[in-house]
């Protein structure tokens, strides 16, 4: 797992950059520059942004610890080549994996009525409680990665993501 510090030190090193110059733009001392290089301690929450900008990066690539997906705003928002994956783990054991490309959701959601009748069988109600939608208008502006990560009571997990 990368650390905050590690992703800082690893773009600073990218971009040339010293400690101290990254100091002198934060407007903190070099020590703690290195202090958040070393895992010691973290910048203040304010500088997230400076530090995202200084190195070309979006705040969520500067956090990303690489366990997994992040969702973010993506330029290029063709829809024919994305596909709607959702993944269930029930409490009793069961898994079900869809992978919908956005194409069919796009036609199904124009023909009134398609969606609602649609079952993902009966592991979890869930999947009944998804806005198809709402997913498919935030696709539309550009939101890739993970969008939806459910646990309920009954140990079922739900996660929607669109790659």
């Amino acid at each position: 797992m990368k650390t905050l510090g590690q992703n800082i030190a690893t773009f600073r090193k990218e971009k040339n950059i010293t400690q101290e110059a990254l100091a002198e733009i934060c407007g903190v001392s070099p020590q703690a520059v290195s202090k958040w290089e070393n895992d010691a301690s973290c910048p203040d929450i304010t500088l997230l942004k400076t530090l995202a900008r200084t190195f070309g990066v979006s705040v969520d690539e500067l956090l990303d610890d690489g366990e997994g997906p992040v969702t973010k705003l993506v330029a290029n928002k063709d829809m024919s080549s994305k596909f709607l994956r959702i993944r269930v783990n029930s409490g009793d054991g069961d898994k079900v994996s869809v992978n919908l490309p956005l194409a069919l959701i796009e036609l199904l959601l124009t023909n009134e009525g398609i969606m609602s009748g649609m079952s993902f069988g009966d592991s979890t109600d869930v999947l009944k409680k998804i806005d198809f939608k709402q997913i498919y208008e935030m696709v539309s502006l550009g939101v890739m990665g993970k969008l939806v990560e459910i646990s309920t009571e009954d140990g079922d997990v739900v996660e929607i993501y669109v790659e």
